[in-house]
């Protein structure tokens, strides 16, 4: 089953039933669009900012933006992604207002290949919080583009369409910005480490 007929058969009405009613200036039905999608668009703000603050920030903004464009969504598409690009929009924004890059989120490094627990023998322990402090610290130097791409892929688990329609881009683009991003991170991680995945 999808995410988006489990989240159906869960929740209730599905997305496209609420979007309706709120577009026709029914708060209610907005109200559940927000409960339902407000911990993944956190999550997406979250990736892109790793800060509390500012990712409760945008995903308020992201909500008041939405309900202001509820009329101009295209009642059958997927309603998450919208939301995403919202989100991802509004992270550039405050980027560039800041004039500094998003600080690395840990989520990503997942796909990197690292996997996080508490380890039984401290020097393993150790050696892998060095391994992660040089995963954060390269993940840093990607691009903006790069690392929300990675962020919508892993910690949303997003397909590849999910992420071109939440970055409007064309599929190719995010499936060549995917390889580009694994690619530039295991590069600078060897340059980082000196050692070879």
């Amino acid at each position: 089953m999808n995410r988006e007929a489990e989240r159906r058969s869960i929740a209730g009405p599905g997305d496209d039933a609420l979007v309706t009613s709120a577009q026709k200036g029914d708060e209610a039905a907005f109200g559940e669009i927000v409960r339902r999608y407000q911990r993944a668009v956190y999550r997406v703000a979250w990736a892109l900012t790793r800060n509390d603050a500012d990712a409760d920030d945008l995903a308020q903004e992201a909500f008041v933006r939405a309900w202001g464009a509820i009329g101009r969504f295209e009642i059958g598409q997927p309603l998450y992604p919208w939301l995403a690009r919202i989100t991802t929009n509004l992270a550039y924004s405050l980027f560039r207002r800041r004039k500094r890059r998003p600080e690395a989120p840990i989520e990503p490094l997942l796909e990197a290949g690292m996997q996080f627990g508490v380890e039984d023998d401290p020097a393993e322990h150790a050696v892998t919080d060095e391994r992660n402090a040089n995963l954060r610290a390269c993940f840093a130097q990607l691009s903006p583009e790069h690392q929300a791409v990675l962020a919508l892929r892993v910690v949303q688990d997003l397909s590849y369409e999910e992420i071109a329609r939440a970055l409007n881009v064309p599929m190719g683009t995010v499936m060549s910005r995917l390889a580009r991003a694994r690619g530039v991170l295991a590069k600078l991680m060897i340059e980082r480490t000196g050692e070879r995945r």
